[in-house]
């Protein structure tokens, strides 16, 4: 079941990678660099105050239905009536600092977009809420269904918007809000099928998702501003340009994230549910075995990331070459982060994550600080890379400590079981093939 789960959520992952690949390359051909750099902004902002205005609850929302402590019903109906209040105060608060944002972080950003970001935090707010019930419930096949559609929405949405309006960076943000929009209800109807939909404020259950929920939300808080805190940086410090190079490369080397993250997803229900004597054996065997993948990943990526950016995306974003080159060793870190957070967090020790990510997030922001002045976005990928490190081996050193693993156990691969998972995978696809 987990290793079939983890297969299909992957095989999702590749999809969309392949899909968003086209997204992009379609937005650096179609838009000047300026441009996509905004486009950028758009595609980042709302989803980093998603991050900040959730709580924890998504989180949550996993961990008290797999302890079984309440039913899927009320935990939903719940999750919709905070998501409501939640955004409420996400706007009024925004709207208080609209012009010190725009000034700072989202310099460059035209005004006109502000209304348009308001409507995707809602958008991404909702989404993040019903989709971690699927997950709670372990629906990972109406989960995928999500995900798969979601890129040829925006694949379909950014060409048909940009041929109409003769290439408007006004159309791609409208098609990008529609698009969100749209997956919100979709997301929102996949769930009504697996779980009534209902609206309900239950004090207790509200009291013990932010009990959990808070620690979590500190945990992902922290790794969502040090994932995207180089960009808003960048757009401090530097042009919309050079915000757009980068971009290309971090997208390009989150490429190699797809495993880890897949793993993760279907990992954190798996373990929230598993006798407490079992979390770490499971951890150590999907932690190596998730680690020789990103290798090969990573591998791949340095091998041609250098011819592969500027034949695809032009000439113009050979730019982001280098950063995407400094950027993969660091992602390799990030695997290893992962897939461990989800161990702490099943065993309600997030203040391990919360420290590792804490400490990266220090080390990120003073690079950051130091070397996006004197040498870019290259120095933006150094403290991003330095950070990743960071945040990886704290995790590994706490994680060989508590549970008595090896380091060997839990990095390095083993060839028999690398083999028995293609063989499952080869099995799974001569048996869709009979049964077509």
């Amino acid at each position: 079941m987990f290793i079939r789960d983890v297969f299909y959520t992957f095989s999702t992952e590749i999809f969309a990678v392949a899909i968003n690949f086209a997204v992009g390359v379609v937005l650096a051909r179609i838009l000047t660099p300026a441009e996509r750099g905004i486009m950028v902004l758009v595609m980042t902002f709302p989803w980093t105050i998603a991050s900040f205005a959730n709580l924890g609850y998504p989180q949550a929302n996993i961990y008290l239905l797999g302890r079984k402590k309440y039913d899927a019903r009320t935990i939903l109906g719940n999750s919709l009536v905070a998501v409501a209040i939640l955004g409420m105060l996400s706007v009024i608060v925004l709207s208080v600092t609209k012009r010190a944002l725009l000034s700072t972080v989202l310099r460059g950003l035209p005004a006109e977009y502000w209304l348009p970001l308001m409507l995707l935090v809602f958008a991404f707010l909702v989404d993040v809420m019903l989709l971690s019930i699927l997950r709670a419930r372990q629906r990972f096949d109406l989960f995928n269904l999500r995900r798969l559609v979601t890129p040829i929405l925006m694949l379909v949405g950014f060409t048909i918007a940009l041929a109409l309006s003769n290439g408007r960076l006004s159309a791609a943000v409208g098609a990008y809000v529609v698009v969100t929009v749209l997956t919100a209800i979709l997301s929102l109807i996949l769930t009504g099928r697996e779980v009534p939909l209902t609206l309900t404020f239950n004090r207790r259950l509200t009291g013990d998702s932010l009990r959990f929920g808070l620690k979590s939300y500190l945990q992902n808080l922290v790794g969502a501003i040090n994932y995207r805190l180089d960009v808003y940086l960048l757009a401090f410090f530097l042009t919309p340009e050079q915000v757009a190079f980068y971009g290309v490369a971090t997208s390009l080397a989150e490429v190699a994230w797809h495993i880890p993250d897949s793993v993760g997803m279907v990992l954190f229900p798996r373990l929230s549910n598993a006798p407490m004597e079992e979390i770490h054996q499971i951890t150590a065997k999907v932690c190596r075995n998730t680690l020789a993948i990103t290798g090969l990943i990573v591998a791949g990526l340095l091998a041609v990331g250098w011819l592969f950016v500027p034949l695809f995306y032009g000439p113009a974003y050979h730019a982001a070459v280098p950063p995407l080159l400094i950027l993969l060793p660091g992602v390799m870190s990030m695997a290893i982060y992962k897939v461990l957070t989800r161990n702490f967090t099943s065993r309600n020790r997030q203040r391990i994550p919360i420290l590792a990510s804490g400490v990266a997030l220090t080390l990120n922001l003073g690079l950051d600080w130091a070397l996006i002045p004197r040498w870019g976005i290259a120095g933006a990928a150094i403290a991003s890379t330095a950070g990743y490190t960071a945040a990886g081996g704290i995790l590994l050193i706490f994680f060989l400590s508590e549970s008595g693993v090896s380091w060997r156990e839990a990095l390095l691969p083993r060839l028999g079981e690398l083999i028995g998972h293609l063989r499952w995978i080869r099995t799974s696809f001569r048996d869709r093939a009979e049964r077509a």
